[in-house]
């Protein structure tokens, strides 16, 4: 009997660190999370949303699709809002994203 080749799209790795409150949400400051080739910021916020819950949703997002002003997301050193926001393509190999709420002073 022959094999039938199915096509595996490979893997990206993505090193991500939390910072301000969010490790307390978390539970740690870094994870690793694997996703298909070609996934998005958007991609990745959904699967740690799924893992992380409500708290972690509430505190990234402010309606569905759209982060808190006040939280900044870099991919490889470069701020998300430069490369399409959720849109932006995580790459083709490891990343690193670096997750970072700002607050507001007075």
């Amino acid at each position: 009997m022959e094999r039938l080749a199915t096509e595996q799209q490979p893997g990206l790795s993505v090193q991500v660190a939390f910072m301000g409150e969010l490790p307390s949400l978390v539970g740690k400051r870094k994870l690793q999370a694997n996703l298909p080739s070609g996934a998005t910021v958007g991609d990745l916020l959904e699967h740690l949303s799924k893992i992380h819950g409500d708290a972690f949703t509430c505190r990234v997002f402010c309606a569905p699709g759209k982060l808190h002003h006040t939280m900044l997301i870099f991919v490889d050193g470069e701020d998300i809002k430069e490369r399409g926001g959720l849109a932006a393509k995580l790459g083709d190999s490891e990343v690193e994203v670096i997750m970072l709420p700002m607050f507001g002073g007075g």
